[in-house]
C-alpha cells in the first residue's frame, strides 16, 4: 500500500500513514503508528486523533467521546497528496491481495 507523511493539527512530528480506499460517504480514512483520521476531500475538514493512548490507533479512536479527538481543516496540497496515494483498482495491497 502507498503511504504518505502527515503532520496536521497539534502534531509535533509527522507520521507515515496508510491511505485506505474511499469510504461510501466520500470520506478518506488514513492510519499511522500514532495518527488516525477521517478526511472530507471536498472541504478539507478532518477528524483526527494522534494521541490515542494505544499502540495501534483505529477508527474507534474517532467516534464517541474519546478525549483526544478533534477537528481541523487541512490544506488542499496535502489532500491532493493523500488522494494520489489512495489505492486504485488493480493495486496490490499486500499478501497477494489486490483492489478489485
Amino acid at each position: 500500500m502507498k503511504r504518505v507523511m502527515v503532520k496536521i493539527g497539534k502534531m509535533r512530528k509527522a507520521d507515515e500513514c496508510v491511505v485506505y480506499s474511499e469510504l461510501r460517504n466520500g470520506l478518506i480514512f488514513i492510519q499511522g503508528d500514532r495518527l488516525v483520521a477521517m478526511i472530507d476531500p471536498e472541504s478539507g475538514k478532518t477528524i483526527l486523533n494522534h494521541n490515542t493512548g494505544s499502540s495501534y490507533p483505529t477508527s474507534w479512536h474517532l467516534v464517541g467521546n474519546h478525549k483526544n479527538t478533534y477537528s481541523v481543516v487541512i490544506e488542499q496540497d496535502l489532500i491532493a497528496e493523500i488522494l494520489e496515494a489512495q489505492p486504485r483498482s488493480g493495486d496490490a495491497i499486500g499478501g497477494g491481495v489486490y483492489i478489485a
